[in-house]
């Protein structure tokens, strides 16, 4: 028992964020398996294989040539982790490797002073959006956040089993990175919001399961976030109506476009690049 104890005091935040994000891609995949077929779930499997083997060698490419400092791959373990889950029954090839590449450029080249500009999940789903948007020659399929919504016919229902291991998140992982005022913030006045903004017309489920993954798991990065409690509470708040408001305007992707925004923002008021009048 003491040894079982040992291990767990020794498991990092980042540790515990793995174990979350492995349990919603085992989900995935076993989703896959039960609602398209055994085919469709070995072709998403052997891809997904494929795009690690890929990752790991672009990760050591990177490392060598660009940043032998700093310690990368556990992030980067956990972007290609969600954005696995992220994709459907049947993700693009050309796209997979696109999002690989898009990864790695938000965590090596896309930086001021050293420093980090986006969450690399927000800077790859937002630019494959951007593409899909603005350049159409590519044939860059779009990618959202709706491939968590994550189901299993139980008892002739769709049951959203992905909505328990993200409350978990919300609870303890979110804690750990002490962001819960602003995880919570964006959750709250985003549900709320999604009466006004008609979100719940098609599904209620799906919105609120993928309202508690951007704030369970993607806005609260840290080197991406506010740390004091009350910046925490402005920008989710912020970020909950700005995204509301790229919805009525029939903005396509609006939260990965407002995450990406936002990103921008805080970044700039993080390292006031931009001075107040005097």
């Amino acid at each position: 028992m003491s040894k079982v104890q040992n291990l767990f005091k020794k498991l990092t935040t980042y540790h515990h964020f793995l174990v979350f994000l492995s349990i919603l891609t085992i989900l995935k995949i076993v989703n896959v398996f039960i609602i398209s077929g055994i085919n469709e779930g070995l072709h998403f499997t052997k891809l997904g294989v494929g795009l690690l083997v890929i990752s790991s060698l672009l990760h050591l490419i990177f490392r060598t040539l660009f940043d032998k400092k700093k310690k990368y791959l556990h992030s980067l373990i956990s972007t290609f982790l969600i954005i696995l889950m992220l994709s459907h029954a049947d993700p693009e090839p050309v796209r997979g490797v696109l999002v690989i590449l898009l990864l790695y450029i938000a965590k090596f080249f896309v930086k001021y002073k050293g420093k980090n500009i986006f969450n690399p999940v927000v800077f790859t789903i937002g630019v494959i959006t951007l593409l899909a948007l603005f350049v159409p020659f590519l044939d860059v399929p779009p990618m959202d956040f709706t491939g968590i919504d994550i189901r299993f016919p139980i008892v002739g229902l769709a049951v959203p089993l992905s909505l328990l291991p993200i409350t978990l998140a919300l609870l303890f992982n979110v804690a750990r990175v002490k962001r819960h005022p602003l995880a919570i913030s964006y959750i709250v006045i985003s549900l709320l919001l999604g009466f006004f903004i008609n979100a719940y017309s098609q599904d209620v489920f799906s919105y609120l399961i993928i309202i508690m993954f951007v704030g369970a798991a993607v806005i609260i990065e840290p080197k991406t976030s506010p740390v004091k409690t009350k910046e925490q509470l402005i920008y989710g708040s912020l970020m909950a109506f700005f995204i509301a408001g790229l919805a009525v305007l029939n903005i396509p992707n609006a939260i990965a476009v407002g995450l990406l925004a936002g990103n921008v923002g805080y970044f700039i008021y993080n390292n006031r690049l931009i001075k107040p009048p005097a």
